[in-house]
Formats: C-alpha cells, sequence, structure tokens
C-alpha cells in the first residue's frame, strides 16, 4: 500500500485517528446551518450542467442530496461518542434537518430508503436514541414503508409468474426491497410487510431464460440503467451491493441471523453466496468481482476475454460484495464463504492503488467508502492484517480535505469535467465526516447509520 503515500502524513494511527477527528470538527461546523448549506450547494451548478441523470445537485428529500444525510450525521454525532463534541447540541441539529425532511417530503411517495418517505424514515430510525422518540412519527413512516414493501412485492410476483427478468429499483438497496426490508428489519412494527419482502427475495434463487441461456432469477432485464453498453441489450448480471445480488443476500442473511425467517431462506442464501464464489474472476494478486457481466460473457465464459475487476468501493467491487458473503456466511455457519471474502479484500489491496480507479473521496465509490469498508473488515477480522491498508486510505482521504471549500471536501462530476460543492451521504462531505468520525472512534457506528448501506 506504499504507494498510496502522495506527501507527509502522520506517522501513528493515534495521530491520523486525532487527525481525522480534527476534520470531523470542522467539516460539522461547516454543515450546521441549513441555509449556508442550500446557498453552497447550489452556488456552482445546475442539474443541466452538471449531471447526465438530471438529478439536480440539491434535492431536499434525499438521503444523497439532502436533508436527511444532515440529519444523520447529527444524529451520529449525538450519539456522544468522543470526539464528537456537545451531544445535545448535535441533536438539536439532528432535529433541525429532521423537521425540514419532513417538511420537504410531506407530499412525497416512498421511493426507496434513499429519496422521499423512505430518507424521511432512515434518518428518523437512526436519530431515535430512546424507546418512544419520534414514536409518532416513526408509526407513520412505518405504514408507508409497509405499503410499499407490499407493492414491490406484488411487482416482483408479477413479473416471476411471467418469466421475465427484475430489475434494480424493485430489489436493490437504494431503491427496491432489500433497502425497504432493511428499515423494517430494524423496525419489527410490520412483520407481514417484512415477510412479504423476504419472500420475494428468496425467490430470486430459481432461475431464468433468457435467449436459450440458463441465468440466475436475479438477472436483470435491460433498463437505462443497467444497458451500459450495445452489448448489454439483453440485460445482465451485477455483482454491486449497491444495485445486484450482494443487496439481497445481505439482507436476507441479517434476517435469518436476527430469526426472520421464510420457507426457502436458507437456500436462497446458499445459492447466491456459491453463485458469487462460482463467478469471481483471478488475476495475479488474486479474486476479484467486476462489476456487471453481459449474456454473451455468461452464456460463454471461456470464450471472451476476462473482464476487469469493479473499481474498490460500496457500491461496486470487492469490499461491499465481500461484506455480503461474510453476513451469509455468519448467518448459515460457512466460515468458508467469510474467508473467501476477506481473501478478495486482500487481493484488491495488493493491487496497485492506481489501478484502483478512484477519483473522488465520497461514500459511494471514493476514499471514504474504501476506508468504512476496510476499517469494518478490521474490526471483524483482525487477523486479516488490512490495518495498514486502511490507516493509507485514512491518510489520502486527509489529505483531501480543502480548507478553502465549504464543505470541506469537494464531489468530482465526470459527466461535467468538474467539482461540486456536495453536503450528502453518497457524495457529499456529510457522508465522508460519517466514515471520518467511525475510524476516528475505532468501533461501530452508534447510530447504525450503515445499515442503510447494508453494511450491518
Amino acid at each position: 500500500m506504499s504507494e498510496i503515500r502522495t506527501g507527509p502524513v502522520p506517522d501513528t494511527r493515534a495521530e491520523l485517528r486525532r487527525a481525522a477527528a480534527g476534520v470531523v470538527a470542522e467539516v460539522t461546523a461547516r454543515l450546521r446551518d441549513p441555509e449556508a448549506v442550500v446557498a453552497a450547494t447550489v452556488a456552482n451548478g445546475t442539474h443541466a450542467e452538471v449531471d447526465d441523470s438530471r438529478s439536480p445537485v440539491w434535492e431536499p428529500g434525499s438521503l444523497n442530496r439532502g436533508y436527511p444525510a444532515l440529519a444523520l450525521l447529527y444524529a451520529e454525532l449525538g450519539r456522544g461518542d468522543a470526539p464528537a463534541g456537545d451531544p445535545a447540541a448535535h441533536r438539536a441539529t439532528a432535529h433541525r434537518y429532521l423537521e425540514l425532511t419532513a417538511a420537504a417530503t410531506k407530499r412525497s411517495p416512498v421511493q426507496g430508503a434513499f429519496s422521499g418517505v423512505g430518507a424521511l424514515a432512515s434518518a428518523v430510525r437512526a436519530a431515535a436514541v430512546h424507546d418512544g422518540e419520534y414514536a409518532s412519527l416513526l408509526h407513520r413512516t412505518d405504514a408507508r414503508m409497509a405499503d410499499y414493501a407490499h407493492r414491490l412485492a406484488a411487482l416482483h410476483t408479477s413479473t416471476r409468474d411471467a418469466g421475465v427478468p427484475t430489475y434494480p429499483a424493485v430489489i436493490d438497496v437504494l431503491s427496491g426491497l432489500s433497502g425497504i426490508a432493511r428499515y423494517l428489519l430494524h423496525r419489527r412494527t410490520q412483520d407481514d410487510a417484512l415477510r412479504a419482502a423476504l419472500t420475494s427475495l428468496t425467490a430470486l434463487r430459481e432461475p431464468l431464460h433468457v435467449k436459450g441461456t440458463e441465468v440466475p432469477g436475479w438477472w436483470y432485464g435491460p433498463t437505462k440503467r443497467t444497458r451500459v453498453a450495445e452489448e448489454f441489450d439483453d440485460g445482465q448480471a451485477n455483482f454491486g451491493l449497491a444495485h445486484g445480488i450482494p443487496g439481497p443476500l445481505a439482507l436476507l442473511s441479517l434476517a435469518w441471523h436476527e430469526g426472520a425467517r421464510v420457507p426457502g431462506q436458507a437456500e436462497a442464501i446458499e445459492s447466491m453466496a456459491e453463485w458469487l464464489l462460482t463467478w469471481r474472476e483471478w488475476d495475479e494478486a488474486g479474486p476479484y468481482w467486476t462489476p456487471y457481466l453481459p449474456l454473451r460473457y455468461y452464456a460463454d465464459r471461456h470464450g471472451h476475454e476476462t473482464p476487469l475487476p469493479a473499481r474498490p468501493s460500496w457500491c461496486y467491487g470487492a469490499p461491499g460484495t465481500a461484506r455480503a458473503l461474510g453476513m451469509a456466511g455468519r448467518a448459515l455457519s460457512r466460515p468458508a464463504w467469510t474467508r473467501a471474502g476477506v481473501e478478495t479484500v486482500r487481493a484488491m489491496v495488493r493491487r496497485p492503488v492506481d489501478q484502483w480507479g478512484i477519483n473522488d473521496h465520497a461514500l459511494c465509490h471514493g476514499w471514504s467508502s474504501v476506508l468504512h469498508l476496510l476499517t469494518l473488515c478490521e474490526l471483524d477480522h483482525p487477523e486479516a492484517g488490512l490495518g495498514a491498508a486502511a490507516d493509507e486510505v485514512a491518510a489520502r482521504l486527509l489529505r483531501g480535505f480543502e480548507p478553502d471549500s465549504p464543505f470541506g471536501y469537494r464531489y468530482f462530476q465526470p459527466a461535467a469535467d468538474l467539482y461540486l460543492d456536495m453536503p450528502g451521504l453518497l457524495d457529499g462531505a456529510a457522508g465522508i465526516a460519517l466514515v471520518l468520525h467511525a475510524y476516528a472512534n475505532g468501533r461501530p457506528t452508534a447510530s447504525g447509520w450503515d445499515t442503510l448501506l447494508m453494511l450491518n
């Protein structure tokens, strides 16, 4: 990992953690005033200029680009974990951002766990410290999330009955059943909806046929999101935790571990985990997963050039996918699965950093993403020897702090080749601060904010 160093850094982990805590304090001070946050965010771009997805840089009801991300940050800091500052002040700031979120999502539908009412539900759940806190609001969000789970489950059933491939928005972590069910698993107030979600995700173990080729039940049909190139006109197999089969695998495994079980769930976990192991690729550093595969490669694996590793991150790549595999190993007492996941992360660390493809600091697919996943892996598997790698990535993330930018970190937008001031969870400063706070503390998150990412 020595190639990550590009300048002077603290010599010890203790110094790195102190530096991380200092950056967290600075970033959170800059994110405290909602009006200033919104003004700085929209000052340097509009959706037409900066985003090929036509999503605006500021979305008040979005966990990624709006108030809920700030509520999540201050809810975590308000749990009193040193070095967080004044917990009462942080909780008051979290409450203020929750009020703004509730107002912004008042007429919004549920669109998964990261936007609209789903984002409000996720943030409130993390902010509720004591039993009964936000009880009335949680009661309403529980009902809305349960209703959406039933609707997605019915949609999924109709596609299965027709023999049609499913879609990310139906089953993934950001928009689909995996993310919704994670919330329901936390709350356990709507078990009928949770069972419906588990049953739908369990049904993915049944294979499908696409143009004469048997594909797994989690094969995605072609959409704008899944058609990443012409060769994906027949859909894809997706290996990313955010959008692919690792999300349902992690959810089913977490539910099994917590006693929420439906018929066929163990068999589904096993089929998904074994499939991930079968479809690892190999290079001189060791095993890896590519981000997604087209039908031509899936039908004739040895007749085409081997695809490259996915960029290491939460959304795709070795760390996130390995995390899901480890959850499956714990759920069904299959330590070989866990060891395989850890070895894939170790292989990632052995590859030169200039091959990683990381070009920003954000939580979705930047340096903070890798740092948090390495931190979690080290906490669970200290024998894996990943501490030095985590420290090197932390040093790189700390060097990325820009004192002259409004939030301390800027997000690189490849579509427009420019840097944006973003305050949110996946693309912005709140997510980076949450990761640095966890690294500074050296223990699991207090509010469970990373459960939204299906990491715990």
